[in-house]
């Protein structure tokens, strides 16, 4: 069995890493094992950062393809339809793939993609990765601050996308209603913007929809993100669900817990808001500063996703002892400093997450986790028992947790003792192989 693995904007390792990134190219390498042929695809982008040609990164073959000439372009944006996905038919002519898995739903890797593939009489997987699939804020925040329901409405929608652009709610209400259907929605001026507001979120409510229609299986792995593809018209038949995995446990010598007094916290992720970065913070300066705790950031890149956010956080850790920042870290060696060195993992995401990949590696590496009550943390933390869980951005109560665990050191080892190695990929690799051959039912192994 061929398959052919295509990602969108979050492009593809050496020269990215994202969770979608991370759990492709593991998927990869266990379907590898499994006999299974694989190949990545991405287009290159627009800055040229991905040398255009074949490759092989870790033992998995990859191509760039050339760039996308109007995957910037408002309405290939929003359509996920461009005039010319440049290399992709000539590609699927030369490869032969069986199954076509998209890891996103992009302008790079949507519409035209699919059924260029489904011309081919490939079979069209869908993996959902992250909420820009079916929100066109991207957050399933509404307005920025509450988690949304995630059901595509196009004036709430519309009124969501305005507000989070920093248009008062008042103001926003008439375009959410209506657009000007003269008016050009490729046109740069802002009022026009504006106006065609609510005219963009239905191309993006029809993009899903015509998804719906051409993908033969849609794989989700969270309970969250089952509700709203079913919310948003998803067949049930079409609906695959098997949780994500993780890494292989790592073996670490026993460590000693609050070795030396000193409560040691690692938080792993992007400088985004999202993340939740500086609700740890707040939390850590609601402390008396006697109290001994260290928090490491790691942080995959060391250029800021939000520029503005990046640097007032950098400040914020420069200015306190009790912060440090490793960039980059290989991940290998990732887990291997949090399973020797550190005593508990916290994730305090703003927004639903479907894995998340943070939390998996937390337990591989034999760390509770201290989370947000959210989405697909609360899915895989057991409070109390692997964990202990929050209010979404309550830093006040995690200050209480963080002082708790100080105060009560048999609590923590508590909760490391009950930590379990999530699955892994390996497990993860053979519930996608069942869904390809249930898919192509002529296949034999």
């Amino acid at each position: 069995m061929k398959t052919l693995h295509l990602l969108g904007t979050s492009a593809y390792l050496p020269w990215s890493i994202g969770g979608s990134i991370i759990f492709c190219h593991r998927l990869c390498q266990n379907l590898q094992t499994l006999g299974i042929q694989v190949l990545v695809a991405i287009h290159q982008h627009y800055s040229g950062r991905e040398p255009l040609g074949e490759h092989i990164y870790e033992g998995v073959p990859v191509i760039v393809l050339p760039p996308i000439p109007d995957s910037n372009e408002r309405i290939p944006i929003y359509s996920r339809v461009t005039k010319d996905a440049v290399g992709f038919e000539k590609l699927l002519t030369e490869y032969k793939a069986d199954i076509v898995h998209f890891h996103d739903f992009t302008a790079e890797a949507g519409i035209t993609h699919m059924q260029l593939a489904k011309k081919a009489a490939c079979k069209v997987v869908m993996t959902y990765h992250t909420q820009g699939n079916s929100c066109s804020q991207h957050g399933l925040l509404y307005q920025g601050k509450q988690v949304c329901d995630g059901q595509i409405l196009l004036q709430r929608c519309s009124e969501c996308r305005l507000s989070v652009a920093g248009l008062p709610p008042l103001l926003g209400k008439l375009p959410a209603l209506w657009s000007p259907t003269w008016l050009n929605a490729e046109d740069s001026n802002k009022l026009s913007r504006v106006l065609t507001t609510r005219q963009m979120t239905e191309v993006f409510r029809n993009s899903w929809q015509q998804m719906l229609d051409l993908v033969d299986a849609l794989h989700v792995h969270a309970n969250w993100v089952e509700n709203i593809v079913k919310l948003n018209g998803c067949p049930s038949e079409k609906i695959h669900f098997f949780r994500t995995a993780g890494p292989n446990p790592i073996q670490s010598q026993k460590k000693e817990l609050l070795k030396d007094g000193l409560l040691r916290i690692a938080f792993v992720g992007r400088s985004t808001i999202i993340k939740g970065m500086h609700v740890l913070v707040e939390a850590v300066k609601l402390l008396p500063t006697q109290l001994p705790i260290k928090v490491t950031c790691f942080y995959s890149e060391v250029n800021f996703e939000e520029q503005e956010y990046g640097f007032q956080l950098q400040k914020r850790l420069e200015e306190d002892a009790r912060f440090e920042v490793k960039y980059g870290v290989p991940n290998n060696e990732l887990l291997s400093l949090l399973a020797n060195y550190y005593d508990v993992s916290v994730v305090p995401s703003l927004w639903l997450e479907t894995g998340p990949l943070t939390v998996l590696e937390a337990f591989a590496a034999g760390l509770p986790v201290i989370g947000s009550r959210l989405g697909g943390i609360a899915e895989l933390v057991q409070d109390g028992i692997d964990g202990l869980l929050f209010e979404p951005g309550n830093s006040q109560e995690l200050a209480r947790i963080i002082q708790r665990l100080l105060e009560e050191p048999s609590l923590l080892q508590q909760l490391q003792n009950n930590v379990k190695a999530p699955r892994n990929m390996s497990d993860l690799a053979k519930d996608t192989l069942e869904m390809y051959k249930e898919l192509c039912s002529t296949y034999v192994v």
